[in-house]
């Protein structure tokens, strides 16, 4: 007779199988039990680096470079949505020990994501994804026709395509700033000292650009912005998970974040900061009761204007809130510090390694106060969407192609090595010099990346 018991802790469910009075248990379930109760004591960084290595499955098959569209999960990230999932399996979703569990699952969400962005956690909204944050802040404002919109010719869909609704239904005026790869700091913000003036509202754009990885000088222009009277609303899709964020100090008005990219968490769920002497300026755009301070049924009703919540309208998903926090709290231990170090590190090598092959150009910054984690290289005549596809099938390199700049992006995160990076050379290298097979095919066009 075959029994299961299911062993409950603070980190993991081992499933222990009872056979005849032995215990047996699959290779998967002993690595898991070996894993958890090795612990993680003081690391080195290569060690630390090792490690999450060793708690993200997919990299033993693949060299995985696209956490910039989207992060690969870890064993810790996955275990922390199944013991929410089997919470719920045993308890249902609504008795007191799961609404219990959900209200302090939440609340320690916003704690680890504002000590993530330099912020207090009662200036943190759980949002469904970045562009959604960037939606909530932007049409929160009061802007009217003629009002002035800044953004920049390198912005996410998510941030342009809000920025021309609010040109083509409000009348705002749309300015956009021209940036390339080359551009030093100081050439930046000259451009936004140029195109912000006094009438402009709303200074809208990524800390890092999502197509050549450029980190712009965002403190420098969040003041010159605030000294004209603008507010600054920020997409953080390319930041949360490997760039260290001060959001107080940076001066910003707004930050919107994923879980899903960097962080490599679950899809379906964000968090927005907006800074708390602002809440009150920004209306929610979506409501729910949470966006009332009082109301009655006799026509009495008061807004809520102080409380960031108000703008989160209704119920998220408790396993995705909880693996959320999983893998912040992941990132926070890693250390944002040592992370940014490390992939900054691999940023160089890739950049010395691309400009050794015939035909192809590093596309990406290639100073240090400008490079990321996102490496972008031009690959010639080739299709950028067949080389992705080819070294996915070929070279089991998952990458994504730019196609705005005819590249391939490489995203490099903390637990890639210079390994990585030369296994997508020499794909990249033989994808130009031996061509591509006929029988691969560019990926359809779409998606949110």
């Amino acid at each position: 007779m075959r029994a299961i018991v299911v062993l409950r802790s603070t980190r993991v469910y081992i499933a222990v199988y009872i056979v005849t009075g032995s215990l047996e248990a699959p290779s998967g379930v002993l690595h898991l039990l070996r894993r958890t109760m090795r612990g993680r004591p003081s690391m080195s960084d290569q060690e630390r680096w090792a490690w999450l290595r060793e708690q993200t499955p997919v990299l033993r098959d693949y060299v995985y470079l696209n956490c910039g569209w989207s992060g690969p999960l870890s064993y810790p990230v996955v275990e922390a949505m199944r013991r929410r999932l089997d919470l719920e399996l045993w308890h249902g979703p609504t008795t007191r020990t799961v609404m219990d569990d959900r209200q302090a699952t939440t609340a320690r969400l916003r704690e680890a994501s504002a000590r993530m962005l330099g912020a207090d956690a009662d200036e943190i909204a759980i949002t469904g994804n970045t562009t959604e944050g960037v939606n909530i802040a932007v049409n929160g404002l009061d802007l009217r026709a003629g009002d002035g919109i800044v953004t920049t010719t390198a912005e996410h869909g998510g941030g342009i395509v809000p920025a021309y609704f609010l040109r083509e239904r409000r009348g705002c005026e749309l300015r956009l700033v021209p940036l390339e790869a080359e551009c030093s700091p100081g050439e930046v913000l000259e451009r936004f000292d140029q195109a912000i003036d006094a009438n402009t509202r709303l200074v809208l754009l990524s800390e890092i650009t999502y197509s050549t990885g450029q980190l712009l000088p965002l403190a420098e222009i969040s003041r010159l912005a605030h000294a004209r009277g603008a507010s600054v609303v920020v997409d953080g899709a390319q930041t949360a998970g490997h760039v260290p964020i001060d959001v107080h100090a940076l001066g910003v008005d707004a930050y919107a974040v994923p879980s899903h990219k960097w962080l490599c968490g679950p899809d379906g769920l964000g968090m927005l900061y907006v800074r708390r002497e602002r809440i009150a300026g920004f209306d929610p755009v979506k409501v729910s009761g949470r966006a009332a301070a009082s109301y009655d049924f006799e026509g009495g009703f008061e807004p809520e204007r102080e409380k960031v919540t108000k703008f989160e309208v209704s119920t998220t998903s408790g396993p995705v809130v909880a693996g959320t926090l999983a893998a912040v709290e992941q990132y926070l231990e890693s250390g944002p510090v040592a992370v940014w170090d490390r992939v900054r590190d691999l940023n160089r090598a890739a950049e010395a390694r691309f400009a050794n092959i015939p035909g192809v150009a590093p596309a990406s910054p290639c100073i240090d106060t400008t490079r990321s984690g996102l490496f972008l290289v031009t690959v010639g005549e080739e299709d950028p969407g067949r080389v992705a596809a080819y070294l996915q099938r070929d070279h089991r390199v998952v990458a994504r192609a730019v196609r705005q700049y005819n590249a391939v992006r490489l995203s490099l995160h903390a637990y890639n090595t210079e390994a990585d990076i030369e296994r997508a050379a020499t794909g990249i290298e033989q994808a130009l010099s031996e061509g591509i097979p006929d029988d691969i095919l560019a990926p359809v066009p779409g998606g949110a990346e």
